[in-house]
């Protein structure tokens, strides 16, 4: 298993940088998108290897409904943490920056800096040389991430909306070189706590004195479903904190490639867990006196046909990433029906409260 490095804190940051529009027409619609952006990822400044990384300057191309060519300046740059190094992903994660003058009256009218998630590709690794995972795993894992996306926003409006593109890359100084792959966008932070009523906080404002343990309580058990322990709300490890009018902390969590969902081949669980792979589920949700046990089941368990459903409808899943998602979802719902498994996998795994400031994410020299 590839040791997974600590998600580069610039993720915040630069989402911090713009806001974007809660009615953004981007995230309107699910129907996938055909984009173009000129670039060869093999010249991008890598932030992670290389001090100073600048935006690169160069255009998003797409047609408009009339199916008239159109072109919008932006600016790029690598993101991420794992997915940012060059051993890692030939096609990193990208922050893209817009000319919000060149946007008005088309689909990103609104939009200063999103996050793009990429299919990663093959590294230099050699554990990814001796894996030799193909262009279609690849791809397949960003599905599936996207699908996690889709599902949690069935859960809460607290989520990060997420629109799918088939993306071509054609290569500036090779014109008739260009690769194709699925990426799909995710809504700015700013913009899920606007249209929530509520402010984006800076990261170190955790008190659990302040927690919103209902959404507390649904960011766990959605975790839970997906199979992924690489997040943490007391050390908002992929998750940031929205604060509500009444002054209450609403975690929203990110990124999810490290989930049993997605089941990459790099992924493992986090260090302070005693389970070897990432398809093994463990509650990490609090044991707060407020929880509702009963109704937190019942919310998802009224979604289960909607989910299932879902998986289905993912453009470019294929045939046997359907299957096994809808076999991993349904041992889920499985477990929600048993008042005696989930009294044993869920109930009684649920973490100490009030919380400790060293969890499962904390690495062993910090322990």
């Amino acid at each position: 298993m590839i040791s997974r490095l600590l998600i580069c804190l610039c993720l915040v940051a630069a989402l911090n940088l713009g806001e974007a529009r809660a009615d953004a027409p981007l995230f309107s619609s699910h129907a996938m998108m055909e984009l173009a952006i000129p670039l060869d990822f093999k010249t991008l400044c890598r932030p992670r290897e290389t001090p100073d990384c600048d935006y690169t300057p160069t255009v998003l191309e797409y047609k408009d409904e009339q199916g008239q060519a159109r072109s919008i300046d932006i600016e790029i740059k690598i993101r991420g943490g794992w997915r940012s190094l060059t051993r890692n992903c030939s096609a990193p994660l990208l922050f893209i920056r817009f000319n919000e003058q060149q946007t008005a009256g088309t689909p990103f009218a609104g939009q200063s800096l999103l996050p793009l998630t990429t299919h990663c590709g093959q590294g230099l690794s050699l554990e990814s040389a001796r894996i030799k995972q193909s262009h279609v795993t690849w791809e397949q894992y960003l599905l599936k991430e996207y699908l996690a996306h889709r599902l949690y926003n069935e859960i809460t409006d607290i989520s990060l909306s997420a629109r799918l593109v088939r993306m071509t890359y054609p290569n500036p100084d090779k014109p008739k070189r260009s690769i194709v792959n699925y990426a799909f966008f995710t809504e700015h932070f700013k913009s899920v706590a606007k249209r929530n009523g509520a402010e984006l906080l800076s990261r170190g404002s955790f008190d659990h004195e302040k927690l919103d343990n209902h959404t507390a309580d649904l960011v766990a058990l959605f975790e839970y479903m997906i199979g992924n322990t690489d997040w943490s709300i007391v050390r908002e490890r992929n998750i940031v904190l929205l604060q509500d009018s009444s002054g209450l902390l609403q975690p929203l969590p990110f990124d999810f490639d490290m989930s049993g969902l997605v089941d990459a081949h790099y992924a493992g669980p986090a260090p302070g867990l005693s389970i070897d792979q990432v398809t093994e589920r463990r509650y990490l949700g609090f044991c707060h006196p407020d929880t509702d046990w009963d109704a937190l089941f019942a919310l998802f368990l009224d979604k289960q046909e909607t989910m299932l459903s879902m998986i289905t409808e993912i453009p470019g899943l294929k045939k046997q990433s359907i299957k096994v998602a809808n076999r991993f979802l349904e041992r889920f719902f499985s477990t929600l029906q048993s008042s005696e498994r989930r009294e044993k996998k869920i109930v009684n795994q649920c973490q100490p409260w009030p919380p400790s400031a060293i969890d499962h994410t904390t690495p062993e020299h910090k322990r």
